[in-house]
């Protein structure tokens, strides 16, 4: 029974918030009052209250209680981040990877017409272009030359995204990729030389076309992969 009143509570609080009828930055009753107005123990609004500030929803102040958290990018990178480490269902692991090819092969198009700094990515190149024999140093620059790309373009929340999408459950697959395939360590190099090379001449055709071109080719071989483990 207190489950199901903190269920309630919780409804009611999120409701307010999501109807803007508490706004970033306002107070919230106190747990006494909370107790009060929905009828259940002081353990069982703790209990709700934690469950809405572990959404990002709420946060406490020492010594002056809780109060509507502003709203947050990295939310949305954490909550991509879990999203991804734990699904261990192939067709939304592919869709994760859809999410991707969106994101990055705009983001390789708008940084590419818009200009900007190329520094960091040629450096994460070079990086690669040393450890073609080192798949895990390799897979590491393969994932920071991919989101130095999202950086530069300018587009905070792309990136916001992308870091999400690019944590543990992305390298883990890279790494293990280039281990298994020592080969596509080149391959993959020819094809981040292509996507540099348009950047730099400022083709924003070139290189959203050269972004998508590889990566559809790493999501065939995630198919592959995801087949092969009887996850798709």
């Amino acid at each position: 029974m207190p489950k199901q009143f903190s269920s309630t509570m919780i409804r009611s609080l999120e409701g307010s918030i999501l109807r803007g009828v508490l706004k970033p930055g306002d107070k919230l009753p106190s747990e006494t009052e909370l107790e009060q107005e929905f009828g259940i123990s002081r353990t069982v609004v703790r209990e709700g209250l934690q469950a809405i500030k572990s959404r990002g929803m709420l946060e406490s102040r020492r010594g002056s209680g809780t109060y509507v958290s502003a709203p947050s990018r990295e939310l949305i990178g954490n909550s991509l981040s879990l999203y991804a480490t734990l699904q261990q269902n192939g067709i939304y692991y592919l869709e994760l990877m859809d999410l991707r090819i969106l994101v990055e092969t705009e983001a390789a198009r708008l940084l590419a017409s818009r200009g900007g700094p190329l520094t960091a990515i040629a450096g994460q190149l070079r990086v690669m272009e040393r450890n073609l024999t080192h798949p895990t140093r390799f897979a590491d620059a393969d994932i920071d030359f991919h989101l130095e790309i999202i950086k530069a373009s300018g587009h905070s929340l792309f990136f916001t995204v992308a870091k999400g999408l690019l944590n543990a459950p992305s390298l883990s697959f890279s790494r293990s990729t280039h281990e298994l395939d020592p080969g596509r360590s080149a391959r993959v190099l020819v094809e981040h030389r292509a996507i540099y090379a348009a950047l730099k001449k400022h083709d924003s055709k070139a290189a959203a076309s050269a972004m998508l071109s590889h990566l559809r080719r790493s999501r065939k071989n995630l198919i592959s992969r995801l087949k092969k483990k009887d996850l798709a």
